[in-house]
């Protein structure tokens, strides 16, 4: 079974953390790293493997809305150029060269948001 959808995430600084996590708003997903593009990758890496345990086993449901302060901070948060988006597909691919860091930063109290996140397994 394929399984094929758009996903909105929202990306922002954990100063708790110390880290930059990706929240997915429709599936609650999150993946985190050093910079917004890590975050990013590592959030589409584990949507990949949530779609692959629910297109192994139609009985596991994929989608699950993130909490409303997360939708809320989504809508409040600038748009993530489309460029970092591209640069993270293409790292969870292994169409990135390994030997250039894609480390976009922002200032830590910034938020961004992702709009049509393409998603297929």
């Amino acid at each position: 079974m394929s399984i094929e959808f758009t996903d909105q995430a929202v990306i922002y600084h954990s100063a708790e953390d110390g880290c930059w996590i990706a929240h997915s708003l429709r599936t609650d997903q999150l993946g985190t790293g050093a910079d917004m593009t890590r975050a990013l990758a590592d959030l589409i890496r584990a949507i990949h493997q949530v779609l692959d345990v629910s297109a192994a086993d139609e009985t596991i449901a994929f989608l699950r809305e993130a909490p409303a302060p997360i939708q809320a901070l989504a809508k409040t948060s600038k748009p993530l150029p489309r460029e970092i988006y591209e640069v993270a597909h293409k790292m969870v691919h292994g169409n990135w060269p390994a030997d250039i860091e894609p480390g976009f930063r922002a200032p830590d109290d910034e938020s961004f948001s992702v709009q049509n996140l393409q998603l297929a397994k």
